[in-house]
């Protein structure tokens, strides 16, 4: 979630049977007399855990409200579809993955270059990027070849 902090996890389950029938672990040591009386937690992850985590996002609702949300969740995915729209329009350069949500995975590709140095050169203009301190950019690989996520949700 946009302006959440990190390690904030949500779970949207449509029918919770289905996911607590995966995840369900029932050793001894952590049985208690209420597991028939609760939803107990430790059935819907892997983690096990009780953790508050969602508290972060409970937070985040309260400073900005639902409304304040839902328009920057829609700025920012306008703001992707325009970025890839600009990616896809500029010479030399190629969106790799479809664009469902906030992040682009993008490619530089000057001609001539082979897939090493293609490598090198995304590698290359990415630390550019990073140690400039005006964006932070990820790369990654795909397909054995280096590319570059790029996230367009905003702090503000």
């Amino acid at each position: 979630m946009a302006g959440a902090a990190f390690d904030c996890t949500l779970y949207y389950v449509r029918d919770p049977e289905h996911l607590v029938r995966v995840m369900s672990t029932n050793p001894s040591y952590l049985q208690s007399a209420a597991d028939g009386r609760v939803k107990n937690l430790r059935d819907w992850g892997i983690p096990l855990g009780r953790r508050f985590r969602a508290l972060k996002l409970w937070f985040l609702i309260r400073e900005q409200g639902v409304s304040g949300l839902q328009a920057r969740l829609r700025r920012d995915l306008d703001n992707a579809r325009w970025l890839a729209e600009q990616v896809r329009a500029a010479l030399g350069w190629r969106v790799l993955a479809p664009v469902p949500l906030q992040t682009l995975c993008v490619r530089h590709e000057p001609a001539g270059l082979g897939p090493e140095a293609l490598d090198r050169h995304t590698q290359a203009w990415t630390d550019r990027v990073n140690r400039s301190g005006a964006a932070y950019v990820t790369p990654a690989l795909l397909d054995g070849r280096w590319m570059v996520r790029v996230s367009t949700s905003t702090l503000a």
